[in-house]
């Protein structure tokens, strides 16, 4: 009895180490089991990380193309804008240039016609002044004031005065002379022409009162004494005739 229950001891014991060791086997697997899920798990944890990861990047590069992108249409918009306006612009240099030009030609014209007017007023102006220079002209009067280089004449209400120079003719009297021998109060005819607006004496005749006076006198001296022959001649035939009645009656 004692051997059977050594013996069944044993196999118990013995089923207790194999039924343990089976259970500790079984720990085991079920350990490495969980720690490979865990690995798994760890792994896959960190895969989605890295998603997230890339993800993030991908969408900071699709928010980086949308900004380019919209950089780009505005700068395409702003060289757009900017093209209109050059544009633009260069029309309206081109109408400045244009309308300047044609305020060249108008200025041109206006100037050339101005210069046409000019020449042809200055040459009328020439002509009037030739005219008038070439025409000569008379006065009749009397001198009151003469010198070297000019004679003043009074003709009724007006008076002029005649410029003389080397070409005037001067008479006195009907004889060459200057006007140095112009006495005032004389009579005078003058022919003149207006040269820049100044009467320019040609010829001066003077007619002085000494011989106006020296001419009455002698006429006043013939007079009498042709008078005086008369009275002679009527009282010598008066005489005669009285002799000659005389000489009769007796």
């Amino acid at each position: 009895m004692a051997v059977d229950d050594a013996g069944s001891r044993v196999r118990l014991a013995a089923c207790a180490s194999l039924g343990g060791s089976k259970n500790n086997e079984s720990a085991s697997q079920t350990s490495k089991a969980q720690s490979q899920a865990s690995s798994a798990f760890q792994r896959a944890a960190d895969a989605q990380k890295q998603a997230n990861d890339e993800q993030a990047k991908a969408e900071k590069a699709q928010s980086d193309v949308t900004a380019a992108q919209k950089a780009l249409a505005d700068a395409q918009a702003k060289a757009q804008g900017q093209q209109a306006k050059a544009q633009q612009a260069q029309q309206q240099a081109q109408e400045l240039a244009r309308q300047a030009q044609q305020e060249g030609q108008s200025s041109q014209q206006q100037a050339l016609q101005m210069q046409q007017t000019e020449a042809s007023q200055k040459q009328t102006l020439h002509q009037e002044n030739q005219k008038s220079w070439s025409q000569s002209r008379d006065i009749d009067g009397k001198v009151f004031q003469a010198s070297s280089d000019q004679v003043n004449v009074r003709s009724g209400d007006r008076e002029m005065s005649l410029k003389v120079n080397d070409s005037t003719a001067v008479t006195v009297d009907g004889k060459p002379s200057s006007t140095s021998q112009i006495q005032p109060g004389s009579d005078v005819r003058a022919s003149y022409q207006m040269v820049d607006g100044q009467a320019t004496a040609l010829k001066i005749e003077v007619k002085s009162n000494l011989g106006s006076s020296s001419s009455d006198t002698s006429s006043s001296i013939n007079s009498s004494s042709s008078s005086s022959d008369q009275g002679s001649n009527s009282s010598s035939g008066s005489t005669s005739g009285s002799s000659t009645s005389g000489s009769d009656q007796k």
